[in-house]
């Protein structure tokens, strides 16, 4: 059995996902599986990936039967996982030489659930550098999140009002990669990836965080994030896109609220349930909405009878209301930062950094 199950979902990545993979099979700490799992790749990242690591038992390629997404990929990973704690990394993505030894350490020393690392680094780069590796050092950019934390590995309250009250602070990244998980724990739990379009790395982390007996916070930026495409392209937002960001907030907030009804917390803290939704509402509208409904615009939305249906869906016969309420909001927004509409260049990005370092000095 080994120690750690890397679970890495694939879709339309032969170009990097050997990249990853090889970060992960270069690693300070060797006792580890990489579960690969292919979500039926229209390119060949499958064949690629198979023939290139025929010979590597520690890599383990399963292949989706059809196309549903990461959520999936992942949960089906579980089922399939040997390992005693379980992580997750991209196929795009690449990891610190030493970051699963720091987060299997910090683990069995707190015999931990979950380990959560304080942050990753940005990548800055053009989008033909498929090995994320082998960018230097100096292009990275520091994420601002995992603020106000320990310098050293720390085990978290067992409060979970505190640990509510700094999650809505902002005080802990949702991203679910740079976390190590006890598989037990996830088993035990029934914590599964929910089967929506966005946050879905959110809603799991956040359930972690509000289940586990001993979550630890470890000080050590591991990851190795792929800025690229729309993560960083905010640009070319169409009514289309509009509304898929409404469907996926929407269905978000129904899996949130289905969550929070068995996590025994707000069984006993119902009041508590509103502030995580105009949380989650709210980084949702500042990082996609406003900025596609400023680009967007009221009347083509009005045009388009999918955004009365989708209304009608969620919210019944007070579907108008809610309608008018949502056009009133962000009519009232300040102007978005340009960054989230228009399309980003690796100069502009490059320009960003430089002033993040200036603000530093």
């Amino acid at each position: 059995m080994p120690a750690i199950s890397v679970i890495m979902p694939m879709y339309k990545a032969k170009k990097t996902a050997m990249y990853s993979i090889d970060a992960l099979l270069n690693q300070t700490f060797k006792d580890i599986e990489v579960l690969v799992v292919d979500d039926c790749s229209p390119d060949d990242s499958y064949v690629v990936v198979k023939e290139h690591y025929k010979d590597e038992p520690r890599v383990v390629l399963i292949r989706q039967d059809i196309n549903q997404g990461p959520a999936e990929a992942r949960n089906r990973a579980f089922e399939e996982a040997k390992g005693e704690y379980v992580t997750f990394l991209d196929s795009d993505d690449g990891i610190i030489k030493e970051g699963l030894e720091k987060m299997y350490e910090a683990a069995k020393k707190f015999d931990a659930d979950v380990v959560h690392t304080t942050g990753c680094f940005f990548p800055v780069h053009k989008p033909d550098v498929m090995d994320i590796m082998s960018v230097p050092k100096e292009n990275y950019l520091p994420q601002d999140k995992d603020k106000d934390i320990p310098g050293e590995a720390t085990l978290l309250t067992q409060d979970f009002g505190v640990r509510l009250s700094n999650w809505l602070n902002g005080t802990y990244n949702g991203n679910v990669w740079g976390k190590m998980i006890k598989k037990s724990f996830i088993m035990d739990n029934n914590i599964r990836f929910a089967s929506i379009k966005m946050s879905e790395d959110v809603l799991f982390s956040f359930e972690c965080l509000m289940r586990a007996g001993k979550y630890v916070i470890l000080p050590y930026k591991c990851i190795i994030y792929r800025m690229i495409g729309e993560s960083l392209s905010r640009g070319r937002k169409d009514v289309s896109y509009m509304l898929k960001l409404l469907e996926a907030t929407f269905s978000g907030n129904d899996k949130f609220t289905e969550k929070m009804n068995e996590i025994p917390y707000f069984k006993d803290n119902p009041e508590d349930k509103e502030k995580v939704l105009k949380y989650v509402n709210d980084v949702m509208d500042m990082i996609y909405l406003v900025p596609a409904f400023q680009s967007v615009g009221e009347d083509k939305l009005l045009c388009d009878d999918r955004t009365s249906e989708l209304f009608i869906e969620h919210f019944g016969n007070q579907a108008q209301f809610a309608l008018r309420y949502f056009f009133m909001k962000n009519a009232k927004e300040p102007p978005a930062p340009s960054y989230l509409i228009d399309d980003i260049t690796y100069e502009g990005l490059n320009a960003q950094l430089e002033m993040y370092k200036q603000s530093l000095k």
